[in-house]
């Protein structure tokens, strides 16, 4: 990935969206992709875990909640290359700036029926009510699934049928997630070969690969 902006955005609260921010800066920190994470969150859900023992293995995370954490992004895009936003779980001006000046847009969605019919009209208003009319590059993601779960596959079928691409990838349902955050670490710096850090690691390659077709497409479009 080149200079890369990705924004981890929900108007659901419990979907494993800060979580999941954090988890991906580590894999690619590991990498040596150098990320570097923007708390905008007022909830510090990072911040916090970054002041804990593993600090998160040295990712960086800067604490912006303020309505112009998007232009800390870009900034900071410039020195690190890869910049991943966590934004408030509920939506405001701050969300959808920041969804304008992404280069890919990740939304966690929890397989619960309680929660999709919301889903799909704060799906809506994320992705194509952004600032400046701008829609960025995005994808769904399962989260906290259970393997072979009926409610899973209902919700991936719910959502692709209304037009909202997923991941084929998933993060599931596992105990190391809050059990590495008590160290403020991932699991992918506890159990580095444990199946938690290989959906991680499985995530992390799928956004590549859309990114990487996303610019294909520009180049050939530009040619």
């Amino acid at each position: 990935m080149t200079k890369t902006i990705i924004t981890v955005a929900t108007m659901k609260g419990g979907s494993g969206k800060s979580t999941l921010a954090s988890c991906l800066a580590v894999h690619w920190h590991l990498k040596a992709r150098q990320p570097i994470i923007i708390d905008a969150d007022p909830q510090r859900s990072i911040a916090r875990l970054s002041a804990r023992e593993r600090k998160l293995g040295g990712v960086r995370v800067i604490e912006d909640a303020g309505g112009e954490s998007w232009k800390t992004a870009y900034q900071v895009a410039e020195q690190s290359g890869l910049v991943i936003i966590d934004t408030p779980g509920f939506r405001s001006e701050a969300t959808l700036a920041c969804i304008a000046a992404s280069d890919f847009v990740l939304v966690p969605v929890k397989p619960s029926p309680f929660d999709i019919d919301r889903m799909l009209d704060t799906l809506n208003l994320l992705i194509n009510g952004a600032k400046g009319g701008r829609r960025p590059e995005f994808r769904c993601l399962l989260t906290q699934t259970t393997r072979e779960a009926v409610i899973a596959k209902h919700i991936r079928a719910e959502l692709a049928e209304a037009g909202f691409p997923v991941l084929k990838s998933e993060m599931a349902n596992r105990v190391i997630y809050a059990e590495a955050a008590l160290w403020g670490a991932t699991p992918t710096l506890i159990e580095p070969r444990g199946p938690a850090a290989r959906d991680i690691a499985a995530i992390a390659d799928e956004i590549e690969s859309v990114l990487e077709g996303a610019l294909e497409t520009k180049r050939v479009a530009s040619a």
